[in-house]
């Protein structure tokens, strides 16, 4: 009796369909995309957003302390005392590069997001970039500043405002660059 019910398992094991093992080098695996390109995607945003609001009201309130006369004379004598001539021309200037590195930061953060390798190169591009203009931005202010305890306050604020500024631009260049973020944004 025990040897016809193993008959008839092993006769319904034979009529079962094998199917072939699939080649485990052959099969594509989804792996799941590293969690730095949604995390620098949704910080690009951020700042870029920051960037934007913040520089925007600042070069706004350039704008107009420069078209009011009383103010703008105010101003430019407050300065005229402290830096020599050019400054003000020089912060209006950097102040445009850094709207414009905002949006390059938010348009890089939303393709990162949508998980596109321009996002990914984009990225890589501001953080160059914002490592120069940051480097500019503090050494402008010691090429314009007259002798004296202003040079040197100058001075300080651009080894510190360097060395905060170009934090995140460095981490996008060690993050965005490692082998596995390469590989997932692969197009």
């Amino acid at each position: 009796m025990v040897d016809s019910h193993q008959n008839r398992l092993i006769g319904n094991m034979d009529q079962q369909t094998n199917f072939p093992q699939p080649n485990p080098y052959s099969v594509v695996h989804d792996a799941p995309k590293p969690g730095s390109i949604k995390v620098f995607g949704i910080l690009n945003i951020i700042f870029g957003s920051l960037g934007l609001v913040c520089g925007g009201f600042g070069f706004l309130a350039l704008v107009v302390m420069q078209s009011s006369s009383e103010m703008g004379d105010a101003i430019q004598s407050a300065i005229s005392t402290q830096y020599s001539e050019g400054y003000m021309t020089f912060i209006m200037f950097a102040a445009v590069i850094g709207l414009l590195l905002s949006i390059f930061l938010l348009t890089c953060g939303i393709g990162l997001l949508k998980e596109k390798n321009w996002g990914r190169t984009c990225s890589l591009g501001y953080a160059i970039l914002g490592i120069i203009h940051t480097t500019v931005n503090a050494i402008g202010p010691v090429i314009f500043a007259q002798a004296g305890p202003v040079a040197i306050g100058a001075g300080f604020g651009a080894i510190i405002g360097t060395a905060i500024g170009v934090i995140y631009p460095i981490c996008i260049l060690i993050f965005l660059t490692r082998p596995n973020v390469v590989e997932a944004l692969k197009e």
